[in-house]
């Protein structure tokens, strides 16, 4: 008789979730087989039909500036990846950009990313530099994408650091923290954050 796998043992030869899978057999995708306790048991032979159809991982360019007045710049880190990719084989590259600053969590296709990595959609990442990835925590972000299966790898190891981009960080900093000891409404915070704002763009 064919071995069944539990799902715990399915999840980790596809590469995806306990709740993937579930979907997969809502949605008729995958062929499921009960056991009398009513848990989910998976065919050996389903696995690999699964796994021939799965489609493949896409490597991901992930591009950012902080104002719209870096676009240029943005544009530069596009070609920097698709080039890099393009010596190196990896075909078709998907590219998503933000922009706003790498303090800034709610970056739309930022989040975007992450979604693609948890899911495990993406097998690589391509910065043109790590901190256009995230200011700090860049590590952290690494070693938690290769859990899921995806490497992170940067064009070029020299972080890309423009003045007023650093200014635009630190008060994003001042701000955060203005608002968690004031009120973003406060008439303290707003002098807080106005009173940095004219300190660190004096030259």
């Amino acid at each position: 008789m064919e071995r069944l796998l539990t799902l715990k043992e399915a999840k980790k030869l596809l590469g995806v979730t306990t709740r993937t899978i579930q979907r997969w057999d809502r949605e008729g995708k995958i062929k499921v087989v009960r056991t009398i306790g009513g848990r989910r048991r998976i065919s050996e032979s389903e696995i690999k039909r699964v796994l021939g159809l799965k489609e493949e991982r896409a490597v991901v360019g992930y591009a950012r500036v902080s104002s719209s007045t870096w676009r240029d710049d943005l544009e530069r880190q596009k070609q920097l990846i698709l080039n890099y990719a393009k010596d190196r084989g990896y075909g078709e590259v998907q590219i998503l950009t933000d922009i706003g600053s790498g303090l800034n969590e709610k970056r739309k296709s930022f989040a975007r990313l992450l979604d693609m990595v948890s899911d495990k959609k993406a097998s690589k990442v391509v910065v043109a530099y790590e901190d256009r990835l995230t200011r700090f925590g860049f590590e952290t972000l690494r070693r938690m994408f290769s859990a899921f299966g995806t490497n992170i790898e940067v064009v070029n190891h020299e972080e890309k650091a423009p003045q007023q981009e650093m200014v635009e960080d630190l008060i994003t900093i001042v701000s955060h923290f203005a608002g968690e000891l004031y009120g973003l409404r406060s008439h303290r915070y707003k002098e807080v954050v106005e009173g940095a704002k004219n300190l660190f763009a004096k030259p």
